[in-house]
Formats: structure tokens, C-alpha cells, sequence
């Protein structure tokens, strides 16, 4: 079927059917069509066609922006097939003009697509690109055609913003100056003459709403282009017209437009226009000071005057912030003696900062609405573009060099707020909480902790006298913003709060977890859970499990209930609380069979429709470390929390429910380790699913899956002997191998059927296990598979015997033994890490060198030497002094496969072995083992030592004998 017109158009028009299959077949076959060349083309020309209608020409333009995403320049891993370079320039031949001509829906996804080539192309593979834009401009430009004008400055913003937050490099500086040099003139240009038109309309009183708000919108798009352009250093250009352009933006910060502010949409298009002026010479205040100073006094006065007439309505946030904003950035500045005349910090604290602090309208609507986003504001910390932040932040920064005055102010400011709320509560409870967040917010974190202080009021008295009656009240209900407010000062200030007054209060907080407010029994889950993680001095917790004891029941009957409110039954503060109570608490049999059943309660909830990724993930944690704190306490709990679990685990693999399976299978492997043999038929009919290839289809699954094979090598060892069993781990192991972002998982298979397994099972295996990682080594040649070449050699030899061991490495190939310790063993031994990888190395290689005959032969007198230098090297020298950076960089995008959507659990955490318990310590296993070598024929060592250790490890060697009483050389 040929790209014509006709067919793309009906094409299109199936996509928007609300019918699915004439909708999904219209999908596919676009899909089809992608992989053929010129298909951007004949969509892009499709666009084009007036006649056609415009709904489908803006579906046409949404599936060519998402085409070019994709096939441009397409990721390194992916399979998609790139555009041609030649329909690639028939696209950047026609995109321009076809954009300035379309309608404004169809503009705005033409200009993404240009952006998205430019991101790629421009400049050096597009240089002709600002030229025709510039050409554009201006011809727009004359012809007052502010539609194209907008939409050229629009594309040309998204290209320049590659010039902002980045490092600079020659290669961004050359890009930088290229587009200096062609758009600054124009630019200068278009944003007088609009300014003019602007002027001219206003003064002339014959314009409406509709002719002003595109000049608004074009003169805020050259305010963003000055952004972008102005962002990495001061251009000459803008330092010599510095003066044109501080004129204009000092006008719109000082002119009322009453015919345009009357409304809603047009104050909106004015304060846009503000706000990226504020935005401008903010960034001129951060990195010009010295070129700017002459203006900073008029825009701070002129910004002052403007925040006195911004209303407290939402629509105007962003404009008040910017400001606020760009006072913050002059209060920290040499130009902070504004803020020292008399009169000035009571003026801004009393008709900027209260009255943003202030809650509004919108903020109690948020806190009943829309708990989750109010909690993240008000208590993560996002909250950093809000009225309330950004006015606390300007206190701060008028504090660094006008402290004494902001405190004492302040302190006045808050006794005034308590007196008017004490004076009438139920009316002024505002007040109350206006005072409340202004001592937490200007708290000061101290350096290295998570703890706070304050010098704006006496911590205990504040919280005796004005937290401590709302914590107490019976009343959990009501004046709902208060009682948060006042738990939030209790988790900020939590660790100068005393123990004894704080365990009172842990039994309040218990109550409040029955509040309706979502808000208030979210705050006060998430200030026990942040309590019980306080500690003291060298580390100690605070809080032990004794301590919560008296009500522990309580607590968790409370979390549990506190899941059943509405809009909370996904609560992901409460599942922590619950996951960090159960860290803490000592757990009974009538603590877990209520916890286990209620998790798995809401566990089969969530698994019909996965929509809160933390709440899952704290959910799992929380039945992980019950699983580890129950049974590790009590073995006989096991088989009731497998019965609780397995339905609610069968029923995620039943389902494939794709983002829980890593979770189960963990789940999984942690019930395992915990079990004593034999396992269950249960387990064994997952051991089968789990050797199908199928079930390793998922490269997200791969780690869970290895921690669960793990675990059955471990717990049924003999089992492998039997239907075939280890021939299938081993196609397991050499599929993960072989893949560059599974190979590491692949060698904890192997390491595990190594060290579980007795060498009868594993002889007949080994020439193809040694075959396989010694190519693996020989194609990729990478540090960290070497690496892990020789954890798995050291731990076969511990295991089985250095005999074994280099028997089975010269059955792959005769005297191979030697060629593996020349080429990689000993050159790579030094950069093992870990210390129970050091250990094992070291003990490995030194019995290498003591026990196979191999290596103890006259013919190995090199090979035993340059070992030995290499063990003593591992031994002796600091980890940062051996091993250097990796040569080659990860793979990320290899990984990002399972990295994005596998997360460790870290309660069901595999426990670190040490394969090699009985011996200490590995230096003096070394020295012991050769000293009992030498005692054979000392002076033969000796000289061996001398001609191949370097002078420094020959030295080392001496002091670990002293260090031993062992006299070696």
C-alpha cells in the first residue's frame, strides 16, 4: 500500500475513533508503515494539505513529533530504524515554512518536531536554520503577523534553552556565540518595535484584549530567549544595549495595564510577562552584579511597589515568587544595604512576608482536597516555588547580614499572631498557625544531622505553651490545619523535644491516627515513624522496642484502621509508620497474626490494580521485615505466615502481575532461607517455574530471580540431582552470562552452585562452566568480569581443593592453569574490593601457591613468585592505593531494563556468607602457610622472593612475618 495522502488521512481518522478495534488496527498499521522510508515525509506532507481536516492533520502532527522522538536519533539499545539521512533533509527543507503557515494547534506540535531536530542537528548539522528563522522574523515582523512572530520565537526559545543549566564546554561556547552573532540583533529588534506597538495602542486607547495579548506573549518569549542566551556568561551585545533593555523591563514592572488587567486571562498574560522579567534580572543579580548594580535599586523599589499590589489570588503565585525570589538573591548580595534603612525590614515583614505566609483560600482547599500534593508541599519540601517558602526564604536571606533586627522583629510578629489567636481562638486560629510555620520554617538544619535548632524562640517553651495544647486536645477533629501544624513542629524539632515528654506524646500521636483529616493522621504516622528513627549520641536509637510496648497494640490496630479512611487506603506515610513500627517493636505471636493478616489483606487489594508504586513498596518492606523479625524470632510462626502469603504470592504470579513479581520473589526467598529442610511440595512446584526459561524472559525479574534460585540451591542442594535440575541452572547461568547487563547475576548462580554443591555433582559440569567465563573474559576483556572470574576460581578452590581446580581448568585446554595465572590472575588480583572478596581471594591464591603441585613445581618458579607479590600487594596496601577507576564506563542504558523498575528490598536482604569461616585472618593465614613451606627449603624461597617481589612487597612481607612472629625472610 503506498504513503498516499488518502490512505494516511483515513488512517488518522481511525486513530480518533472511540471504537478499540478500528483504533488498534489504524495503530498497527501506522506502525507497519514507520519502518519504511519516507514515511515522516508523506505525514509531514499530509499535514500540509489544507483541505484535509484539521483534527486529522493535528493527529498527523502529533504521530510525525513522535515519530522524529523516536527515530531521529534513536537510543542505543533500541531496535527502531532511523530515518534516512536524505528524508532527513527534505524535512528541515519544509518543517519552517510549513509551521509559520499552519494553524496554531497544528504550530505548536510542528514547532516541538523542530525543536526535537534542533536538540540533534542545530547548528552544526542545520546551519541553515537561524537563517531562515531570522528571514521569517523579520518578514513576520513587518507585516505585524504576531501569530508566525510567536511562533518563530517560540521554536527558537526551545532551541536556546540547550544553553541553560548546562556546563560549559568550547564546544557549547562555539554553539552559543553562533547563535549570539545571528539572533541578538533581531531579537533586540523585534522586542523594541513590539514594545513600541505596545505603547502605542495602550496610549491611543483604540485596542482590544484580543490584538495586546499575543504582543504580551511575544515580548515574554524574547524574555526567555535573553534567559537562555544570557545564561552561561554577560554576551557583549547584551552589555553594550544593557540600558534598552533594563528600560523595557523596568516598564512592565511599573505600568498598569487596566484594559488588559481587567481579566483573569489578561492579568494572567501580563504577570507572565513580569515574572520572566523577574526571572531576567534575578539572573543578572546572581551573575552580573558588578554590570548591573546601577539598576538594582530602582528594580528593587519598583518590585516592592508591585508585591503591594499583588493579590493574594493563585492565579498570581508565580509572579509573586519571582519577585519575592529576586529580592532573596539582592538580600544576599553587596547590595544588601537596600534592606538597612530605617523602616524597610518591618515594611517587607509586615506587607510581604505575613501576608504571604498567611494561609489562604486555596491552601485549605488543597488540605482537604488534595491531601498527597498539601503534604508534599507543606512537609517535603516542593513547596520551594509557593508563597509561603519563598517568603520564609527572603526572611532568611535579609537574616545573613540583618540578623538581630529580623529576630526581634520576628519575635514581636509571632507574640502578636498568639496574642490575637488567645484572644479569639475558633475566629484567629490562622494566626496561630501563621506563627507555628514561620518558627518552623526559618529552623536551621544543622550541618551533617538531621536534627534543627532556632534561635526565633525557646524550643521548650514554644512547644509547652503552644504546641502541647493542641497535641492534647481530645478534640482530634477539630481546627484540623492546627493540629498539623503542630505535629509538624514536633517531627522537625523531634530530637530537642525530651524522651520522657516525647513518649507522652507517641501515645497522643496513636490518637490522632484516628483523625478524619487525611492530612493529620498522615503527619501523625509520619512523625512516629520519623521518631523511632532519632538517635543519640554514638548512634544509640532513642526509642526501643520497650518503649512503645505499653501500646504497641494500639499503634497497629490504629495504622491499620487509619487505611480504611477515604483516600487513604493507599497511604504511603502510614504503610512507613507501619514498616518502621515493626522494625522497632518486639514482635509476639499476637502482634504478627494480626499485622500479617491485615498486610495481606491490602496486599490482595493493590494487586488487582497496582497504582502507588511507594505505598507498594513500603507495603512489601512492611512484610518483609515481619517476616524477618517474627520468624527469626519465633521458626514455628513460619508455616502460618506461609499460609497467610502463598495465595496473595500465587496470585501475583498467576496474573503476572508485572510490577510485584520482583517483590514476590524476594518475599520468596526469604521464607526459603528462613524454612529448614525439606521444603514443601509448595516451594518445590516453584522451583519448577522458576527453571523455565519463560520465567527469565523479563530482564526486571532477573535479580529477584537470582536471589531466589539462591536460595533453593542453598535450602535443596540434593534436589538438583534430580528431573534434570542442575542441567537447567546452567543454561540459566550461561543465558545471564552472556548478556552484558545480566552477567554479574549470572556469576551469583554459578558462585551458588559452587559452593553448595559436592564436586561429584559438579565434575562433569566444569570443563563447560571454565569454557564458557573464559570466553566471556576473552570477548568482553572488562574489569569487573574478571573480577568476578576469579571470586568464582578463589571460591571453587576453597570449596573443592586447588587440585581440583586446576585439573578442570587444564581439561578445557593443556597447561591453561598457567596461561589464566599469567594473563589474569595475578595482574588482577590486587583490584579485588570487598572484604569478604579480599579474604577469599587471598586465602584462595595462597593456597595456590602452597598446595597445587602445579605451581609448587620447579618449572612455576615465576608464575609462583608473581603470585605471591600479588597476594602480598592485596594484603598490604589500602584499597584506594590499588585498585584505579574502571578503564570503561558503565553501561547504563544496558541496565535500565531491570534497574528501573527492579528496587531491593532491603528487609529481605540476603545475608553476606563468608564461605570461609574457619579461617580469621587471611594475613596470617598467608604467613603461617608460608612459613611452613620454607621450613622445607628456605634458602629456594628466598631467592625466589628475592628476584620477583617488588622491594616494597619484600618489605611488607618482613613485617607481616614480624607482625606474626614468624621469621619468613
Amino acid at each position: 500500500m503506498d504513503l498516499n495522502p488518502d490512505f494516511l488521512s483515513q488512517c488518522f481518522l481511525h486513530t480518533l475513533s472511540p471504537q478499540p478495534e478500528p483504533r488498534r488496527a489504524a495503530e498497527a498499521q501506522l506502525s507497519e508503515f514507520a519502518e519504511r522510508p519516507n514515511y515522516a515525509l508523506a505525514v509531514l506532507r499530509l499535514v500540509a494539505v489544507p483541505t484535509v481536516d484539521e483534527q486529522i492533520r493535528v493527529a498527523a502532527a502529533v504521530n510525525f513529533k513522535n515519530h522524529l522522538r523516536s527515530r531521529w536519533v534513536p537510543s542505543a539499545e533500541s531496535a527502531l530504524t532511523p530515518i534516512p539521512d536524505a528524508e532527513k533533509d527534505q524535512i528541515k527543507t519544509l518543517i519552517v515554512t510549513l509551521m509559520l503557515s499552519s494553524a496554531p494547534r497544528i504550530q505548536s506540535q510542528l514547532s516541538e518536531s523542530l525543536s526535537l531536530i534542533g536538540k540533534h542537528d542545530f547548528p552544526k548539522a542545520w546551519p541553515a536554520l537561524l537563517p531562515e528563522l531570522v528571514s521569517n522574523l523579520e518578514a513576520a515582523s513587518g507585516n505585524n503577523d504576531y501569530n508566525s512572530v510567536n511562533g518563530i520565537l517560540g521554536t527558537a526559545n526551545s532551541i536556546f534553552k540547550k544553553f541553560r543549566y548546562q556546563y560549559k564546554t568550547n564546544d557549547l561556547l562555539l554553539d552559543l556565540k553562533y547563535c549570539l552573532d545571528n539572533f541578538c540583533a533581531p531579537l533586540l529588534n523585534i522586542f523594541l518595535r513590539t514594545s513600541v506597538l505596545i505603547d502605542s495602542a495602550i496610549s491611543s486607547g483604540s485596542y482590544s484584549p484580543a490584538t495586546l495579548k499575543p504582543l504580551f506573549e511575544s515580548q515574554r518569549l524574547c524574555c526567555r530567549i535573553f534567559y537562555s542566551l544570557n545564561f552561561q556568561e554577560l554576551p557583549e551585545f547584551f552589555e553594550d544595549n544593557m540600558e534598552k533593555w533594563m528600560t523595557e523591563f523596568k516598564k512592565y514592572l511599573t505600568t498598569p495595564y487596566p484594559g488588559l488587567e481587567s481579566s483573569a486571562d489578561g492579568q494572567l498574560v501580563v504577570d507572565d510577562l513580569r515574572a520572566a522579567v523577574c526571572e531576567n534580572i534575578s539572573l543578572y543579580m546572581e551573575k552580573n552584579e558588578e554590570e548591573f548594580k546601577e539598576y538594582v535599586e530602582g528594580f528593587a523599589l519598583a518590585i516592592w511597589t508591585l508585591l503591594g499590589n499583588v493579590s493574594q489570588s493563585s492565579g498570581r503565585d508565580r509572579l509573586a515568587v519571582t519577585a519575592i525570589k529576586f529580592l532573596t538573591t539582592v538580600s544576599t548580595s553587596v547590595q544588601h544595604t537596600l534592606f538597612a534603612s530605617d523602616g524597610v525590614i518591618p515594611q517587607i515583614c509586615q506587607g510581604i512576608v505575613i501576608p504571604n505566609v498567611r494561609l489562604r483560600d486555596e491552601d485549605e482547599e488543597l488540605f482537604e482536597m488534595n491531601y498527597i500534593e498539601f503534604i508534599r508541599r507543606d512537609m517535603e519540601g516542593s513547596d520551594l516555588d509557593t508563597r509561603r517558602r519563598i517568603a520564609c526564604e527572603l526572611l532568611k536571606g535579609i537574616a545573613m547580614n540583618y540578623r538581630v533586627q529580623v529576630m526581634e522583629l520576628l519575635a514581636v510578629q509571632i507574640q502578636n499572631l498568639l496574642s490575637s489567636y488567645a484572644a479569639n481562638p475558633a475566629v484567629n486560629w490562622k494566626d496561630k498557625d501563621c506563627a507555628i510555620y514561620l518558627v518552623v520554617s526559618l529552623a536551621t538544619k544543622k550541618a551533617g544531622g538531621a536534627s534543627v535548632s532556632t534561635d526565633l524562640v525557646d524550643v521548650q517553651n514554644f512547644f509547652s505553651h503552644v504546641i502541647l495544647p493542641e497535641l492534647q486536645s481530645q478534640d482530634v477533629n477539630g481546627f484540623p490545619m492546627l493540629k498539623a501544624g503542630a505535629i509538624k513542629f514536633l517531627t522537625v524539632f523531634r530530637s530537642l523535644i525530651p524522651k520522657p515528654l516525647s513518649l507522652q506524646l507517641l501515645a497522643e500521636l496513636v490518637r490522632y491516627l484516628g483523625a478524619e483529616s487525611n492530612v493529620v493522621h498522615s503527619y501523625a504516622a509520619g512523625c512516629i515513624e520519623k521518631l523511632l528513627l532519632v538517635r543519640d549520641e554514638g548512634g544509640r536509637p532513642r526509642y526501643t522496642s520497650a518503649d512503645i510496648a505499653p501500646f504497641i497494640l494500639m499503634l497497629m490496630n490504629n495504622l491499620f484502621n487509619a487505611l480504611k479512611f477515604p483516600e487513604s487506603d493507599e497511604n504511603q506515610y502510614i504503610m512507613k509508620c507501619i514498616m518502621r513500627v515493626l522494625g522497632v517493636a518486639e514482635i509476639s505471636t499476637d502482634i504478627a497474626a494480626p499485622c500479617i493478616a491485615g498486610l495481606t489483606s491490602k496486599l490482595n487489594e493493590v494487586c488487582a490494580n497496582p497504582k502507588n508504586p511507594i505505598f507498594n513498596h513500603y507495603l512489601f518492606e512492611s512484610i518483609a521485615v515481619l517476616i524477618r523479625r517474627a520468624c527469626e524470632r519465633d521458626v514455628s510462626l513460619i508455616p502460618a505466615f506461609e499460609t497467610s502469603l502463598f495465595p496473595s504470592l500465587q496470585l501475583i504470579l498467576a496474573n503476572d502481575v508485572t510490577e510485584f513479581l520482583p517483590y514476590a520473589f524476594q518475599l520468596l526467598a526469604q521464607l526459603i532461607e528462613l524454612s529448614r529442610p525439606p521444603l514443601s511440595p509448595s516451594y518445590m512446584q516453584i522451583f519448577a517455574l522458576l527453571l523455565s526459561p519463560e520465567s527469565w524472559r523479563r530482564n526486571s525479574n532477573v535479580p529477584a530471580l537470582v536471589r531466589l534460585l539462591q536460595a533453593f540451591l542453598q535450602k535443596a542442594p540434593h534436589e538438583l540431582n534430580q528431573e534434570n535440575r542442575l542441567d537447567q541452572v546452567l543454561g540459566i547461568f550461561e543465558r545471564l552470562v552472556l548478556s552484558p547487563s545480566t552477567a554479574e547475576q549470572g556469576f551469583y548462580v554459578v558462585n551458588t552452585v559452587i559452593e553448595n554443591l559436592d564436586y561429584n555433582a559438579l565434575d562433569r559440569y566444569m570443563p563447560k562452566i571454565l569454557s564458557t567465563l573464559f570466553k566471556l573474559v576473552q570477548d568482553k576483556r572488562k574489569v569487573k568480569i574478571i573480577k568476578s572470574l576469579l571470586i568464582f576460581m578463589s571460591l571453587f578452590l576453597v570449596k573443592h581443593g586447588s587440585v581440583r581446580l586446576v585439573e578442570s581448568v587444564n581439561k578445557v585446554q593443556q597447561n591453561l592453569i598457567m596461561v589464566i595465572l599469567e594473563q589474569l590472575w595475578i595482574p588482577n588480583l590486587k583490584l579485588i574490593t570487598g572484604s569478604i572478596e579480599v579474604k577469599l581471594a587471598a586465602v584462595a591464591s595462597t593456597k595456590l601457591i602452597c598446595e597445587a603441585p602445579a605451581l609448587l613445581d620447579a618449572s612455576a618458579v615465576r608464575h609462583w613468585g608473581k603470585m605471591l607479590d600479588s597476594i602480598v600487594t592485596l594484603l598490604s596496601q589500602p584499597e584506594e592505593d590499588r585498585v584505579e577507576e574502571e578503564p570503561e564506563m558503565p553501561d547504563i542504558a544496558q541496565n535500565v531494563g531491570y534497574t528501573a523498575t527492579f528496587v531491593n528490598l532491603y528487609n529481605a536482604g540476603k545475608k553476606e556468607e563468608d564461605p570461609i569461616k574457619d579461617i580469621k585472618d587471611p594475613k596470617q593465614f598467608l604467613v603461617a602457610s608460608l612459613a611452613q613451606l620454607f621450613s622445607l627449603s628456605p634458602e629456594r624461597y628466598r631467592q625466589i622472593i628475592f628476584e620477583n617481589l617488588d622491594p616494597a612487597n619484600q618489605t611488607a612481607l618482613q613485617q607481616l612475618g614480624s607482625s606474626y612472629n614468624c621469621h619468613i625472610v
